[in-house]
């Protein structure tokens, strides 16, 4: 549930730092390079910055949780942003990708946990009422033997 709360925090900031960025197209010509240079300076940027936050959010969430798997995200996520940074790539594509195949995770997990939850209610239901049938068959031939 957390950690579900937490993805949905991350891709917020995301599309908030980078709102319709997806829709523009940087050719080579529009970049100098004085922009490229600065580019890896970090965070010196507002993207920067966003891409610290998000892979912060991430780590910290992960930290509280103790959860491996948002600790992995965080790794992932930093490592796809220093990727794409190098390669001039816009990481945010990589990290909404990563974000939505953890989500899709989450969500096939807290399925198959429903499921397995639903079998073990059942099962446990009907082993409840073989019990009830056979303790009220112990006590009829116990009042049967007195």
């Amino acid at each position: 549930g957390e950690e579900l709360a937490a993805l949905a925090q991350a891709k917020k900031v995301i599309n908030e730092n980078v709102g319709g960025a997806e829709d523009l197209s940087y050719g080579l010509n529009q970049v100098s390079l004085l922009q490229v240079a600065r580019a890896g300076a970090g965070l010196s940027s507002r993207v920067g910055l966003a891409q610290f936050e998000v892979v912060r959010l991430i780590r910290d969430l992960a930290h509280k949780q103790g959860s491996v798997v948002l600790a992995q995200l965080a790794a992932r996520v930093d490592s796809a942003i220093s990727a794409s940074s190098k390669l001039g790539e816009d990481p945010f594509a990589k990290i909404k990708g990563l974000v939505q195949d953890m989500i899709e995770k989450l969500e096939k997990e807290a399925e198959a946990d429903a499921t397995h939850k639903a079998f073990c209610d059942k099962e446990l239901a009907e082993t409840n009422e073989k019990k009830t049938d056979k303790t009220a068959e112990i006590e009829k031939l116990s009042t049967q033997i007195d």
